[in-house]
């Protein structure tokens, strides 16, 4: 026996501790298991740090997009406006015009025609 393996025996000895190949055994199923517990920890805690950024990201999208999409609807209110319309169709030709016709339109079912009566 080496230095080193007396002095553990030695130690152990007086320890208390039951180093049979057993409890040797289940010590070390014991710190496996703790080992493997903080593994899945870690892998899960990293998950949901990667998840947390990725939802961060996903709202500032979000945000940007509402204010893309209201700064749009302020451009097409001031575009659809009427004077700007009156604008772009004087720029496109149309004239304005002074007077207004109304055509009236019937149907021919809905006048009454009068038929033509023989001669009494």
């Amino acid at each position: 026996m080496t230095r080193f393996t007396t002095w553990a025996g030695h130690t152990a000895r007086h320890t208390g501790w039951d180093l049979s190949p057993r409890a040797a055994l289940g010590g070390l199923a014991l710190v496996g298991g703790l080992a493997l517990l903080a593994a899945f920890y870690l892998a899960l805690s990293s998950q949901t740090a990667v998840l947390g950024r990725h939802l961060q990201d996903m709202e500032y999208d979000l945000s940007q997009t509402v204010r893309e999409n209201a700064s749009l609807r302020a451009q097409i209110a001031h575009d659809a406006g009427v004077s700007q319309l009156m604008k772009r169709a004087l720029d496109a030709g149309y004239v304005t015009t002074g007077t207004v016709l109304f055509l009236p339109v019937t149907r021919e079912q809905d006048q009454e025609i009068e038929q033509p009566q023989a001669p009494p």
